[in-house]
């Protein structure tokens, strides 16, 4: 992406009469939910006559590769190497269909399995297009006389010769034909190789611009200080400091409510100034009095693990006329023979329960967005944000301008793992902007980052398993209690509740003998959102580690055990491959053992090896083997990439993630206290990708951006249970760690 910013206006597009500019359909997740195939254009082809050609995307770059990757498939059926293409940040739009670029929502491990076909379809169509200009030219209507290689059309009989650019006025006038044929999967030339990456050599010199990187004529700075407690709001608005501009009070606009931070509370102030500096001092300096909702002392970490202690026991089931408050039993699968019959007659019965803390987003970006509001006239936004659509609609709402007097700039993400799918910033900025009626660039300090987050849900769960004879597992009793991030996000829940609370949980290609899972809603109000796995961080933990207790039980080997229950032959495939690439069955070096696990997300399935060996105080991991089938792969070194970040990710939040807090305010504030590995504590990972499946069209596609995560917990877990003899079933492993230690 050569330059984040950069949008055609209708000038630009009006006068593109000399090229080729084919519009096509990019679903994101909530355009595919909405509309019908055909109803939302986000995302425009472009063949110049100068044979430039450049690709307008809606999507977010959060450093996951996925722009480089979308033109690697474009590409495949244009025919023409990925790197010609300038790949152009779009902006988003409500009308319809877009007339540029339109941005979707950057979530769910989906930019590249979502716009696989249609860029596909798009770059053969556009293909086809520039063949029939060549033969109207050349007076051949026979599809057989030319063949394309490298951005040309070549006329066989004659020789002649035609570049994509020569065809390209021409092109524009055709008809653009149905079913234009794609490039048999034998002979891909871009899809499934490793390629270069242009967004790498921008963040190498530091040319990409970051949120924080933007600067505007006449800007100011700001910078936001919220209530400690969730739920608080301002009491009095205090003089301006000295070195300061403005004192701002900020309130929850509507679509940014989550939990105890309500819509219209006055929950934060933001201090104008000079530089991001004195904003910074004059805030610290900021004396403030804020108001405290009733029940503030009972918003701590205790009182909600003794809460969902208590929900275990619920009985309260979903009922389709409801209300079905917190508490309530969602049922999401249940088997026709009765699980609580199949445990009783069970000669081994084991029960567990699993506990995951809150959990920190900790983007190495924070949180910051850029507001040029010119009142009744103009508002210009410029935000690291995954949901630049939403972003339109909110600064919409807060301007009353039409969406042709607001324009919204994607820029690059220092890291987004769902926390800047969120708009509470842009909000703030916004209303900032137009108070002190010039541009303004509002920050977060770090320490507002960390405890204003909208953290992983904690989540509590209990397993139920029998055992016979043989080992076979009779019955499965699965309950998770966590919060709600789609009830937090107004959501009326279906018959089994929040998808993002028992995501990973269910349809276990497993053999049990009966099963039964369920979810229950907890009331906590801490804001909870959208994290890297989110529910599958949660769920793979406490089924991977009771299969692993399973095993121990059943005096069988982890891999052998999980190897006879599966039925589906992807995941044997999957274990079988992480096995072999971590020589599982073969002793581990003297003194460090190796846990396993599998699990499955966004239609791909990730298998874990993972080697620790022992510390005076707890595991150190050595070693980290991973097998991913995701169906097909684009780019093979993105996909590895996405994956070993995942495990890091993922290391961090089971040996150190956790957030806590005391009435109602977030304990851990900055890096200091939110311990993350070190660059000589990083462990060798050896990734293995499964080989691709033909393309089809009825096969689901699978996400990689997340998949690192969900196995590695209950991987290292495991490992740890066989080289220690301890179980740990409470994450973190090492709980108030701290970068001094």
């Amino acid at each position: 992406m050569q330059n984040p910013r950069l949008e055609l206006d209708r000038r630009q597009f009006l006068g593109g009469a000399s090229a080729l500019t084919l519009a096509l359909v990019l679903p994101g997740r909530e355009v595919q939910a909405a509309a019908a195939p055909g109803t939302a254009v986000n995302a425009w082809l472009t063949i110049g006559s100068d044979d430039s050609i450049s690709l307008t995307i809606g999507s977010s770059d959060m450093g996951q590769g996925s722009f480089a990757g979308l033109a690697q498939i474009l590409c495949e059926d244009l025919m023409v190497d990925p790197a010609r293409v300038q790949l152009v940040q779009g902006g988003p739009t409500l009308t319809t269909p877009a007339p540029v670029g339109s941005a979707i929502n950057t979530v769910g491990s989906g930019v590249t399995r979502n716009n696989f076909w249609k860029l596909r379809d798009a770059g053969a169509t556009a293909r086809e297009m520039l063949v029939i200009a060549a033969m109207a030219r050349v007076g051949d209507s026979s599809r057989g006389s030319f063949s394309v290689s490298d951005g040309r059309v070549t006329h066989l009989p004659s020789g002649s010769v035609f570049t994509y650019g020569q065809l390209a006025a021409a092109a524009a006038l055709v008809p653009a034909p149905t079913n234009a044929a794609l490039v048999p999967d034998s002979q891909f030339r871009c899809i499934g190789k490793t390629l270069p990456r242009p967004d790498i050599p921008l963040k190498v010199d530091g040319s990409a611009v970051y949120g924080l990187d933007v600067r505007v004529p006449g800007m100011v700075y700001a910078v936001i200080r919220h209530c400690p407690s969730f739920g608080g709001t301002l009491a009095a608005t205090p003089p301006v400091p000295t070195g300061a501009y403005a004192v701002v009070p900020t309130r929850v606009a509507a679509g940014t409510g989550r939990g105890a931070e309500a819509v219209g509370n006055v929950n934060a102030v933001a201090v104008v100034g000079p530089t991001t500096w004195d904003a910074w001092q004059a805030a610290k300096r900021l004396s403030l009095k804020w108001t405290l909702p009733a029940g503030t002392a009972s918003l701590n970490s205790n009182q909600f693990l003794a809460d969902a202690q208590a929900l275990m026991a619920s009985t309260s089931a979903y009922t389709a006329s409801g209300p079905n408050p917190a508490g309530t039993v969602y049922t999401v699968e249940r088997s026709t023979a009765e699980v609580a019959t199949a445990l009783a007659a069970s000669p081994k019965v084991l029960e567990a329960t699993y506990y995951l803390p809150y959990v920190s987003h900790a983007c190495l970006e924070v949180l910051n967005c850029t507001v040029d509001h010119v009142a009744g006239t103009r508002c210009e936004v410029w935000a690291p944000t995954q949901s630049a659509k939403s972003a339109l609609t909110l600064v919409m709402a807060l301007t009353g301008l039409p969406e042709s007097k607001v324009i919204i700039h994607t820029t690059f993400l220092g890291g987004g793992l769902g926390r800047k799918a969120e708009l509470d910033f842009i909000s703030q900025a916004v209303q900032v902007a137009m108070a002190v009626g010039k541009p303004v660039k509002l920050m977060w300090p770090r320490e507002e980052d960390f405890t204003h987050d909208q953290y992983r849900p904690m989540g509590l769960v209990r397993v139920r398993a029998g055992l016979d004879a043989s080992g076979y597992v009779t019955g499965w009793s699965y309950r998770n209690v966590s919060p709600s991030i789609l009830a937090q996000r107004g959501a009326v829940l279906g018959a089994k509740g929040d998808s993002q609370g028992y995501e990973a949980s269910h349809d276990l290609p497993y053999a049990f003998g009966a099963r039964l899972t369920e979810w229950v809603p907890h009331a906590s109000p801490i804001p909870v959102g959208f994290w890297r796995s989110v529910g599958a961080s949660i769920n793979t933990f406490a089924v991977e580690s009771m299969m692993d207790e399973l095993a121990a039980a059943a005096g069988q080997d982890p891999y052998a055990f999980r190897r006879a229950r599966l039925t589906d032959p992807r995941w044997i495939a999957v274990l079988e491959r992480v096995a072999q690439l971590s020589g599982w069955g073969t002793a581990a070096p003297a003194g460090r053992a190796r846990g396993i696990a599998i699990g499955a997300a966004f239609n791909t399935i990730v298998a874990q090896v993972v080697e620790v060996s022992a510390t005076t105080t707890g595991p150190k991991v050595t070693r980290v083997w991973v097998a991913v089938d995701c169906t097909l792969v684009v780019n093979p070194g993105s996909v590895e990439a996405q994956i070993v970040g995942g495990v890091v990710h993922a290391i961090n939040a089971t040996l150190f993630g956790q957030q806590t807090f005391i009435n109602g305010a977030a304990q851990a504030k900055n890096f200091n206290s939110n311990r993350m590995i070190r660059l000589n504590e990083m462990p060798q990972v050896q990734v293995a990708l499964m080989p691709s499946a033909l393309a089809d069209r009825t096969r689901p596609l699978g996400g990689v951006g997340e998949l690192g995560v969900p196995t590695f917990a209950p991987a290292l877990a495991n490992a740890w249970a066989r080289l220690s003899g301890k179980r740990v079933r409470t994450l973190p492993f090492y709980p108030g760690a701290t970068m001094g230690g």
